[in-house]
C-alpha cells in the first residue's frame, strides 16, 4: 500500500470534534488503498462475514445502521490481530418488492402495466432500475464506514449466483427433493403470486360469525352452519360433522343443498371437526381453506376453486362472478337473508393472515406450484446445532430453531412473477405453440429441444439468497476463495429471519457442501422506539440513520447502537440515545490535547522508564489497561459486543481522562515533561486501538496526530493490543483503588454540601500505619489536592472523627471531612431540617396510597410498583439527610 494519509493538521485538538470534517476523507482512504481487500492467496488464518443481502429497492434504516455495525466491528476486530478478513457485501433482487416499486412507477408515470410492455420489456426495465438505483443503499452503507470488500460484491442474480440457483434446482429434483402438484397455497391477490408460509403474518381483527340454513334432502328441517367468510361457500362440495357428535349422527350419508347456488352436499364424518366450534357442522371448501383441503382428500371430495388470481369471483360463483371477494361476500350475506337463510350475525375476532408483501388479506387457493421437500433437508441443519458445529448467541435462539425445524413444512419455492430467476423447467408445445402438458416436462438449464419453452414462474427470493454462502464465494466450482473463506466464522441478523433465511442457510450448506456454513450465530434484538412499539410509516416513529449521522456524525451513531445492543433484548430508542456517543467522541478528542499541546511537530516522543520506576497512578493505569484489554476480549468471545464497549467507554473515560490525565497533567503554564507525554500517549494508542473498530474515524484521525507514520501505515491494518503484553502490578493497582476509593468519599461529601470541588478543604483519614495505606496517603497527598482540593490532610490509625464533620467509610479505612469553615453550619443545618421535614411529608402520602386497599387493588401493577419505588427512594433520603445533619452535631 502506497496511499498516503489524507491528514496533515497540526497535533493539538482544539474545540468539539468536528466529524464532518474528517469522516469522507478517512473513508476514501480506506477503501482507496484497499484496507477492505480480503486475499485469498494469503497464508494469515481467515476470518468471514457474511452480509445479509439489503434489497436492490432498500434505503438504509436503523435496523440495516445496527447489524451493519455490529459486523463491521467484528470485521474490523478480526483484521487487528491479524486475521485475513473477508466482510462479503451483496445485494438482493427481491423479487415482489422489486417488481412491485418498477410496476408502480410504470403505472404512475406511463399509465401502463407489465403486460402491455411484455415480459422481455418488463425486465429489461428493472434492470435498467436496479442499475440506476439498486446501490443506493451500498453508498449509505459508506456513510456509517463498513469495510467490507467491495470489489467482491455480489448480486443474487449475477452471472455466477444464476448458474448456482439453477444447478441447485436441477440436483434437488435429480434427488427428489423437487416436485410439481396442485396444493392450497397462500395465495397474495395483490401481486397474484403464491407465498410461502413465512411471507404471511397473522392479524388479530375483529370480524363477523355469520350462522346460514343449508336446506336438507327430505323433510328434515335446514342444518345451521357457522362460517367467517360467505363468499367461499361457493366452492363448498360438502358438510361433515364428527362422528361422535350426537346432534347430527343421523344425517351422516345425507345430502343437503348450498344455499344460492342449489349443489347438492353430500354429509360426512371426519374426527378432526371440532364439535364446539359455532354450531359443530363445517362447511367444507376444499379450495379455498387449509383444513378442509385435507379433508377434501380423505374423502376424495371435489374441489371447486371460485377465485380468480386478483380476488375476484369467477365463473363458479354463478351469480356472482366478477365481483370482489369483499363485495361478493356482502352481496351473498343480502341474498341469504333475502331468501331467510340466514339465521343470525355474531362479533367475532379471528387471526387473519395478510400478505407481509403487500398486506392484502392471503386467499388459501388451489394452485399449481413449485415445493421442495425439507424434512430430509431439515435433519443434517439440527443435528449440526445439537452437535455443536454451530452455536447461537444468545444460546435461547437454538430452541426456537429447533421448533421450526421440528415441524417444518414443504417449500412452495414458485411465484407467478416475472422478475426473478426462472425456473429452470421446460414443456414441450403442440404444433400451435401451445404448451402440450400430456407429454410432460424437462428440467434442464438449457433448453433440451427446440420448441420448448420454459416454466414462466420464477423462483421464490430466498431461494437464491440460502446459497448466499457458498454460492457468493464461488461454488460450484472449487474456487480459491471458497477453499479460504468457507466455512464462515459469524452470521450476525435479526431474529426476524431466522427462518426465511438462517435455518434454511443451515439446511443448504449441509447439503450442498456438507459443512454448515458459519460456526457461530449472533442473534441481535431489533430496534423500536423508545415506547417499545415497532416503527412505521403509519405511527411516524421512525429514525432516519442518515439524518442522525449528519447531525451526531457517524461515530456517535455507532457507539450509541452498539452500546444499547445488549444481547438477548430488543433496544428502545430516541434520537437523544445518540448524544451519548457525540458526547464521548468529544471526551477523547480533548483529552488528546491534555498532552498533544505539548507534543512537538514531526517527533516521535518514546518511553524511557521501566514500569517499576513509574508512578502509582501511571502503574495503575497500565494495570487498568491490561485488565480492560482482558475482559474486552472475553465479552467479545460471547459476542458480548455492549459489554466490551462499555468497559472501554469506562477505562477512557473515567480510568484514562478522569483520574490519570488529571493527575499528569501540569499546572497551568508550566511545561509536561517528555516521557509523561510518551506514556500517555503510548496508552491513548493502546486504547485508541480498542475503541477503533467501533469509533474508526474519529480514532484513525487521532492515531495519525500521535506521532508521524509512514506513508500507507494506518490504524485500521494496526495490531489488536494483548493482554499478555502489558506491564501490571494488581498489589499496586489496589493500592491506588484504596487512595481512589477515599478521594471519592471526599468530593461525595463535597457534592452533599453543595460545597465546589475546587474549592480548599481539610481532611483526615483513619488508616493503617506507615507500612500500610496510612504510609501511601502520606506519600501521594498530591492526590488528594489535585483531585479534591484536600490542602490539609492528616492520616494515621488513631485519627479521630472531629466536631461537626461529615464522615464516610472507604474501603477499610475513614475518611472525615470537617465543615466548620467550609459551610454556614446554622444555615445548613437549618437546610437539612426543612428538607427533612419535606421529604417526611412525602413519604407520609405515599405510606398512605400504598395503604389504601382500593388503589392496591384497582391500579394498575406497574402504578404501584412505582409508588413503592418512590417510597423505599424517600426513605434512603430522608437517612441520608437524617445523617447529614447529625454529622452537624
Amino acid at each position: 500500500m502506497s496511499n498516503a494519509a489524507p491528514s496533515d493538521t497540526p497535533r493539538a485538538t482544539r474545540g468539539q470534534y468536528d466529524p464532518t470534517a474528517i469522516e469522507g476523507r478517512w473513508y476514501d482512504f480506506w477503501e482507496q488503498g484497499g484496507f477492505f481487500e480480503a486475499d485469498e492467496a494469503s497464508e494469515r488464518e481467515p476470518f468471514t462475514v457474511m452480509m445479509p443481502p439489503p434489497n436492490v429497492t432498500g434505503r438504509l434504516h436503523i435496523g440495516h445502521a445496527l447489524q451493519s455495525t455490529i459486523q463491521d466491528a467484528l470485521t474490523r476486530i478480526a483484521r487487528m490481530k491479524g486475521r485475513e478478513a473477508l466482510w462479503q457485501p451483496g445485494l438482493d433482487h427481491a423479487g415482489i418488492a422489486t417488481q412491485h416499486v418498477v410496476e408502480h412507477r410504470l403505472r404512475e408515470q406511463e399509465g401502463q402495466t407489465r403486460h402491455d410492455l411484455g415480459r422481455e420489456a418488463f425486465v429489461e426495465r428493472v434492470w435498467a432500475w436496479k442499475n440506476e438505483y439498486g446501490d443506493i443503499i451500498t453508498r449509505q452503507m459508506r456513510r456509517l464506514g463498513v469495510s467490507c470488500d467491495w470489489s467482491r460484491q455480489r448480486f443474487t442474480m449475477d452471472e455466477g449466483l444464476t448458474r448456482a440457483v439453477q444447478e441447485v434446482f436441477v440436483k434437488l429434483y435429480d434427488e427428489g427433493l423437487i416436485y410439481r402438484g396442485d396444493y392450497l397455497v397462500n395465495w397474495d391477490p395483490e401481486n397474484q403470486t403464491a407465498l410461502s408460509d413465512e411471507e404471511v403474518d397473522n392479524e388479530e381483527r375483529d370480524g363477523h360469525l355469520w350462522h346460514v340454513r343449508y336446506p336438507l334432502a327430505g323433510d328434515d328441517g335446514p342444518l345451521t352452519i357457522a362460517t367467517t367468510r360467505p363468499e367461499t361457500m361457493l366452492g363448498d362440495t360438502a358438510i361433515a360433522v364428527h362422528p361422535e357428535d350426537e346432534r347430527y349422527q343421523h344425517l351422516v350419508g345425507r345430502t343437503a343443498r348450498l344455499p344460492l347456488l342449489g349443489r347438492e352436499l353430500p354429509i360426512v364424518a371426519d374426527e378432526h371437526i371440532d364439535a364446539s366450534f359455532g354450531t359443530g357442522a363445517l362447511k367444507v371448501t376444499p379450495a379455498h381453506d387449509e383444513s378442509d383441503f385435507e379433508i377434501g382428500r380423505r374423502h376424495d371430495l371435489d374441489s371447486v376453486n371460485v377465485m380468480n388470481g386478483d380476488g375476484t369471483i369467477n365463473e363458479n360463483g354463478g351469480p356472482y362472478e366478477g365481483l370482489g371477494r369483499f363485495a361478493a361476500r356482502e352481496q351473498i350475506v343480502n341474498d341469504l337473508d333475502e331468501e331467510g337463510l340466514l339465521e343470525k350475525v355474531e362479533d367475532h375476532t379471528a387471526q387473519v393472515p395478510v400478505s407481509s408483501r403487500s398486506g392484502a388479506v392471503i386467499e388459501p387457493r388451489i394452485s399449481r406450484q413449485w415445493f421442495v421437500e425439507m424434512e430430509s433437508l431439515a435433519e443434517p441443519a439440527v443435528e449440526a446445532v445439537e452437535d455443536g458445529e454451530i452455536d447461537f448467541y444468545p444460546e435461547r435462539w437454538a430452541g426456537e430453531y429447533f421448533r421450526w425445524m421440528n415441524d417444518i413444512r414443504d417449500w412452495c419455492i414458485s411465484r407467478q412473477l416475472w422478475w426473478g430467476h426462472r425456473i429452470p423447467v421446460w414443456y414441450y408445445t403442440d404444433a400451435g405453440g401451445e404448451i402440450d402438458e400430456s407429454k410432460g416436462y424437462e428440467v434442464a438449464i438449457e433448453q433440451p429441444e427446440a420448441g420448448m419453452v420454459q416454466e414462466t414462474d420464477v423462483l421464490d427470493t430466498w431461494f437464491s439468497s440460502w446459497l448466499w454462502p457458498f454460492a457468493t464465494l464461488g461454488w460450484p466450482d472449487e474456487t480459491e476463495s471458497l477453499e479460504k473463506f468457507y466455512p464462515t466464522d459469524v452470521l450476525v441478523s435479526g431474529y426476524d429471519i431466522l427462518f426465511f433465511w438462517i435455518a434454511r442457510m443451515v439446511m443448504a450448506g449441509e447439503h450442498f457442501t456438507g459443512r454448515a456454513p458459519f460456526r457461530d450465530i449472533f442473534i441481535t434484538g431489533m430496534v423500536k422506539d423508545e415506547q417499545g412499539r415497532w416503527m412505521s410509516k403509519s405511527l411516524g416513529n421512525g429514525i432516519d440513520p442518515l439524518e442522525m449521522v449528519d447531525q451526531y456524525g457517524a461515530d456517535a451513531v455507532r457507539f450509541s447502537l452498539t452500546v444499547l445492543c445488549a444481547q438477548g433484548q430488543d433496544i428502545k430508542l430516541a434520537p437523544s440515545k445518540f448524544e451519548m456517543g457525540r458526547n464521548f467522541a468529544n471526551k477523547i478528542w480533548n483529552a488528546f490535547n491534555v498532552f498533544g499541546q505539548f507534543m512537538e511537530e514531526d517527533r516521535i516522543y518514546e518511553r524511557k522508564r521501566d514500569f517499576a520506576e513509574l508512578e502509582l497512578a501511571e502503574q495503575w493505569m497500565l494495570t487498568r489497561l491490561r485488565d480492560t484489554v482482558d475482559a474486552v476480549e472475553d465479552d467479545l468471545s460471547r459476542y458480548r459486543l455492549n459489554e466490551a464497549l462499555q468497559k472501554i467507554y469506562h477505562g477512557f473515560w473515567s480510568d484514562y481522562c478522569d483520574w490519570y490525565l488529571e493527575l499528569i497533567k501540569p499546572p497551568y503554564g508550566e511545561q509536561m515533561s517528555e516521557d509523561r507525554i510518551a506514556l500517555a500517549a503510548w496508552i491513548y494508542e493502546r486504547l485508541l486501538e480498542l475503541l477503533h473498530p467501533f469509533m474508526p474515524f474519529v480514532t484513525e484521525e487521532l492515531w495519525h496526530r500521535l506521532r508521524p507514520r509512514a506513508e500507507g501505515d494506518a490504524l485500521i491494518a494496526a495490531g489488536w493490543p494483548e493482554a499478555g503484553a502489558l506491564d501490571a502490578d494488581a498489589g499496586r493497582a489496589a493500592t491506588f483503588a484504596a487512595l481512589q476509593e477515599m478521594i471519592e468519599s471526599i468530593r461525595s461529601v463535597k457534592s452533599d454540601y453543595g460545597v465546589g470541588q475546587g474549592q480548599e478543604i481539610a481532611a483526615s483519614v483513619r488508616a493503617d500505619g506507615a507500612d500500610g495505606l496510612a504510609g501511601a496517603v502520606r506519600r501521594h497527598a498530591d492526590y488528594f489536592e489535585k483531585m479534591a482540593g484536600v490542602t490539609e490532610l492528616a492520616v494515621g490509625p488513631d485519627e479521630e472523627k472531629p466536631p461537626a464533620s461529615a464522615a464516610k467509610v472507604a474501603g477499610e479505612s475513614e475518611v472525615f471531612v470537617p465543615l466548620e469553615g467550609m459551610i454556614d453550619l446554622d444555615k445548613e443545618r437549618e437546610r437539612l431540617r426543612s428538607e427533612i421535614a419535606d421529604k417526611r411529608s412525602f413519604l407520609d402520602g405515599v405510606k398512605r396510597k400504598l395503604q389504601n386497599e382500593q388503589f392496591l387493588n384497582k391500579a394498575p401493577a406497574e402504578v404501584v410498583e412505582r409508588e413503592r419505588q418512590k417510597r423505599r427512594d424517600a426513605t434512603d433520603e430522608l437517612e441520608r439527610l437524617r445523617a447529614n445533619l447529625d454529622d452537624l452535631g
